[in-house]
């Protein structure tokens, strides 16, 4: 069923890239910070999604990167709002479906609170609470331990789920046949794959930490990006693991911005299968 004209179609097409974009500049900024720290760059730290935001937000006179990044994300809320309602890749009703959808959700709340954190530096009127902090209102409710542990379980299992993104490259189908630039997705393809195994780590690492705020009724026990990064660091072969991980996660930049630039969109259920025709 159509539901929106062909220039409401290239509006939320244009929003999807521009959200893409967004969510590529700050993972491949938080890659950047790691490795200038690794290598000695006074200008670099081990930092998180609200560092590099401050980064990124920065690189514009007055307050106006800060704003651009508020509208890319906020781009990428919306987009991720749209796939769970609108469903424009069909994914259905099913468990499976369901499963694929509540995801999406979670990652639009997810994205929701880092643009929050954007507009509390354009705005100074919204605030964020830190993971841990949110952790130890969790626990204060009934049944807290249990929704922690359950939250835990389902970013570890969305973390399996990103290997398994990164072993089979479902996303390589999504991207257009472009001249030339097919040519090389192959090796386009494996570096995403890097980046998002990369990542799956961090699902892993705050899953984890999440489980264990739940099973010993403590907040303090929750970790963010930041905080597993640094774990990583602090490994016997760190600076081996952190650069690994660095690596990863600028490479998941790039695999973002290769969305933003080659990803087909479908906007509305029906357009793959009129693609496939």
């Amino acid at each position: 069923m159509k539901l929106l004209t062909t220039s409401g179609r290239l509006s939320v097409a244009s929003l999807a890239r521009i959200g893409y974009l967004a969510k590529g500049l700050i993972f491949a900024a938080v890659g950047i910070l790691a490795l200038m720290a690794l290598f000695g760059f006074a200008e670099g730290r081990v930092t998180g999604s609200e560092g590099a935001i401050h980064l990124v937000g920065r690189e514009l006179p007055g307050r106006l990167g800060f704003g651009l990044l508020a509208v890319g994300l906020g781009a990428h809320v919306f987009w991720r709002l749209h796939q769970v309602f609108v469903d424009p890749d069909e994914r259905g009703v099913g468990l499976r479906g369901l499963i694929s959808r509540i995801g999406l959700l979670c990652s639009a709340g997810l994205y929701s609170s880092l643009l929050l954190v954007t507009l509390s530096a354009v705005t100074d009127l919204a605030s964020m609470e830190r993971s841990g902090e949110a952790a130890a209102v969790a626990l204060g409710w009934p049944g807290g331990r249990w929704l922690l542990g359950l939250i835990g379980a389902g970013v570890i299992a969305a973390g399996l789920y990103q290997l398994w993104r990164a072993w089979d490259q479902p996303f390589r189908d999504k991207w257009m046949e472009i001249g030339f630039i097919a040519r090389f997705h192959a090796p386009m393809a494996w570096l995403s794959s890097y980046g998002i195994a990369a990542r799956s780590v961090l699902f892993f690492l705050i899953g984890w930490s999440l489980l264990r705020a739940g099973w010993f009724a403590s907040s303090d026990e929750v970790i963010d990006v930041a905080s597993a990064m640094w774990r990583i660091g602090s490994d016997t072969h760190g600076d081996v693991l952190l650069g690994l991980m660095a690596s990863g996660l600028l490479l998941y930049g790039l695999y973002c911005m290769l969305n933003a630039a080659f990803r087909t969109i479908h906007v509305v259920a029906g357009d793959k299968r009129e693609k496939d025709r």
